[in-house]
C-alpha cells in the first residue's frame, strides 16, 4: 500500500494551521509534558541525581528551616533568585526531600519558556506552523525535559533569557524603524525595552550567564543607533583611512542620536544592571568582599584551579579548545542532526531580509555560546564530554548540561529554515528532526544532562553511611561539612533544623574548637573541613574521642556519637 501526500493537501493544512489559537495549545502541551516527565523522574528517584540539585534545594531550605534561618543563608556564590523562588515550597519537608520544590520552579519556567519560544519565532517569521515546530524542538528535547524536573538553575535562566530576548527583539525592531525619525511614537519602544531590562535583571540574579546577556543587550542598544551604512560606504572608499576619518568626525553620530542612545542605554542599564549591583553589595555587606563569588574557596574559579594544578583544564587559555568543547557540548545537547540544520538556518537568516536587524538578533541568541566559550578560556568554567576529554583524565563527563542553553537558539533557526524552505526542504527538515528523536530514543545520542547526573562527576554520591544514618539517627544536632557533599542530608533523614554547617554562626566556629559543645553527632568525611581541623589535629582528636564514640566507620566517612 502506497501512501501519497499531495502538495495541495499540505498547503491547505498549513493554511488552516495559521488560524488555530496556538498559544493555549502550546501551554497545555507543555504542562502535560512537564508533569509527565517530573512524575517519571520522581517515581524513579532521579530528581536529585545531581549533587548541585540537592545543594540548591538545601540553600532554600536553610533560609526557612535551619538552626540560624534567614536570608544570610543564601550565601554569596550561587545567585539567589532560584532559591528565593523555591521558598514557598521547601517549607514542606516532603517537597524538600523529594526535590519537588525545585521541580515546581523549573517546571513553571519550562512552560513559560515553551510559550515564549513559540511567540519569539512567530514574532520574527510570522508562521504559526514553523513557530510550533520551534516549540516542539525545545519542549521535546530530552535534556530539557530532565532539567525541568530538577532544582537545577538552567530552566529559570532559560526562561528569563527567552523572555528578555523576546521583548528586546520587539525593541530592536521598533528602534530600527524609529532611529531616523524625530517625532516617532515611542511608547511601545520604551515598554519593550523596560520589559527586556526587567527579565535581564532576573537572569542576572539567576546565573552568571545573565550578566553577559545584560552586557550584550547594552552593546546592541549602542549598535542600533550607529550610522552603519555610512561606515560601510566609508570602508569601501578608503579602507586604510576609515578609522582616522571616523575619529575626526566623531563616528558620524549626531547630537540627537547621541542623546537618544544615551537615554536608551541609561533607561536599560538602570534596571538591567541593578541585579549585578545588588549581588556585589550583598557579598560586600554579608561576607566583606564584593567579589566573594569569585574569590572564595567555594567559587568556581577556586575549583577550576584544582583541575589546573592537575593538568586537567584543557580549554584554559586555549581559544580553539574552548570553542570546540562548547560547540560539541551544544551539539550533543541539542542533537547533532537538529544542530546542523540550525547552523544552516543561521546562515540563511543572516543572508536574507534586513541583514542588520538579523545580525543584532543573532548576537543576542549567541550570547550563551560566547559566554561559555569565554569562561572556558578564562578558566572560570569546565566541561568534560567523552567525545573530547582525554582518556587519562580522572573524569570524562562533567558539567555537560551547560550546552542546553543553545536549545532555544537551535529551535528558532531550524524553524526559520523550515519556513524559508520549499516543500521538499520542509519534508527533509521534519525527517531529520524525527531521526534525531529516534537517535535519542534508542540511546545512540546520549542524553548528556541526564547521564552526567547518573554517572558523571556531577552525580550525587550515595554512600552506605546515608542508609546507616537514616536507620540509626535518633535526634540531636549533627555537625557536618555539607560543602564536601559526600553524605546527603536529604537522604540521611536528618532535619535541617538539626544540622550545623559552615553557614551556621556561631555554632560552626565554636564547634571547631569544642566539638562537644552543641553536637550529638559528628559526620567526618575524608579531607573535608572537619577532617582537617578536628580529626587530624592531635589535641582536638583527643577531645573528640573523650566525648564521642565512633559509631560508624568506612574508608571515607567516620560517624561519631556523643557518649553521654
Amino acid at each position: 500500500m502506497v501512501i501519497t501526500i499531495s502538495r495541495e493537501r499540505v498547503t491547505n493544512f498549513v493554511s488552516s494551521f495559521q488560524n488555530l489559537p496556538l498559544n493555549w495549545v502550546v501551554i497545555e502541551i507543555a504542562v502535560v509534558l512537564s508533569v509527565m516527565a517530573t512524575l517519571y523522574f520522581f517515581v524513579n528517584d532521579q530528581i536529585l541525581l545531581y549533587g548541585d540539585a540537592e545543594s540548591h534545594i538545601n540553600i532554600a531550605k536553610r533560609v526557612v528551616d535551619g538552626i540560624t534561618p534567614g536570608m544570610a543563608q543564601l550565601g554569596g556564590v550561587w545567585l539567589p533568585l532560584p532559591h528565593l523562588l523555591m521558598l514557598p515550597f521547601v517549607k514542606f519537608d516532603f517537597m524538600w526531600r523529594s526535590g519537588l520544590a525545585g521541580s515546581i520552579v523549573s517546571g513553571i519556567s519550562y512552560v513559560i519558556a515553551s510559550l515564549y519560544i513559540y511567540k519569539f519565532s512567530l514574532l520574527l517569521i510570522k508562521s504559526k506552523m514553523a513557530s510550533f515546530l520551534a516549540f516542539l524542538l525545545f519542549a521535546l528535547n530530552p535534556n530539557i525535559l530532565y532539567l525541568q524536573s530538577t532544582p537545577l538553575t538552567e530552566m529559570p535562566l532559560i526562561v528569563f533569557f527567552v523572555l528578555s530576548s523576546y521583548y528586546f527583539t520587539q525593541f530592536v525592531f521598533i528602534a530600527l524603524q524609529n532611529r531616523n525619525q524625530e517625532n516617532a511614537q515611542r511608547d511601545k519602544e520604551f515598554l519593550s525595552l523596560i520589559l527586556a531590562a526587567f527579565f535581564a535583571f532576573c537572569a542576572s540574579l539567576t546565573r552568571y550567564d545573565g550578566w553577559f546577556l545584560v552586557v550584550m543587550e547594552l552593546v546592541v542598544i549602542v549598535l542600533i543607533y550607529l550610522p552603519t551604512n555610512r561606515y560601510k560606504n566609508l570602508f569601501h572608499e578608503s579602507k586604510f583611512k576609515s578609522l582616522p576619518v571616523l575619529i575626526q568626525n566623531k563616528f558620524f553620530i549626531s547630537r540627537l542620536k547621541f542623546e537618544r542612545v544615551q537615554g536608551m542605554a541609561i533607561l536599560f542599564s538602570t534596571l538591567a544592571f541593578f541585579g549585578i549591583f545588588l549581588w556585589l553589595m550583598w557579598d560586600f555587606m554579608i561576607l566583606g568582599d564584593p567579589l566573594y563569588f569569585t574569590n572564595s574557596q567555594f567559587s568556581a574559579k577556586s575549583q577550576q584551579q584544582n583541575w589546573l594544578n592537575r593538568g586537567q583544564l584543557p580549554a584554559y587559555h586555549n581559544p580553539g579548545l574552548a570553542f570546540m568543547y562548547y560547540f560539541v557540548d551544544s551539539m550533543s545537547n541539542v542533537g547533532m542532526m537538529i544542530f546542523l540544520v540550525a547552523l544552516v538556518g543561521l546562515f540563511v537568516f543572516n543572508r536574507r531580509g534586513n541583514r542588520y536587524f538579523h545580525f543584532l538578533i543573532t548576537l543576542i541568541l549567541l550570547a550563551p555560546f560566547i559566554f561559555n566559550v569565554l569562561t572556558l578560556y578564562l578558566g572560570q568554567s569546565i566541561i568534560f564530554i567523552p567525545h573530547l576529554t582525554p582518556v587519562g583524565f580522572d573524569w570524562r563527563l562533567f558539567n555537560a548540561r551547560y550546552g542546553v542553553m543553545m536549545v532555544p537558539f537551535a529551535a528558532f533557526f531550524v524553524s526559520y529554515l523550515f519556513m524559508k524552505s520549499a516543500y521538499g526542504g520542509k519534508i527533509l527538515i521534519v525527517g531529520l528532526c524525527l531521526l534525531q528523536g529516534l537517535l535519542f530514543g534508542i540511546g545512540y545520542s546520549k542524553v548528556l544532562a541526564y547521564a552526567d547526573g547518573y554517572e558523571g562527576l556531577s552525580s550525587a554520591k550515595r554512600p552506605d553511611a546515608e542508609r546507616w544514618l537514616l536507620k540509626n539517627y535518633d535526634g540531636g544536632l549533627v555537625l557536618i561539612d555539607d560543602f564536601s557533599r559526600a553524605t546527603s542530608i536529604v537522604r540521611s533523614g536528618i532535619p535541617m533544623q538539626r544540622v550545623i554547617y559552615i553557614g551556621n554562626k556561631p555554632y560552626w566556629q565554636e564547634s571547631l574548637k569544642e566539638p562537644e559543645k552543641y553536637a550529638k553527632w559528628i559526620v567526618i568525611q575524608k579531607e573535608d573541613d572537619l577532617w582537617r581541623k578536628i580529626y587530624t589535629q592531635p589535641d582536638l582528636q583527643g577531645r573528640l574521642y573523650k566525648h564521642f564514640v565512633k559509631a560508624y566507620t568506612s574508608p571515607d566517612i567516620l560517624i561519631f556519637k556523643r557518649n553521654y
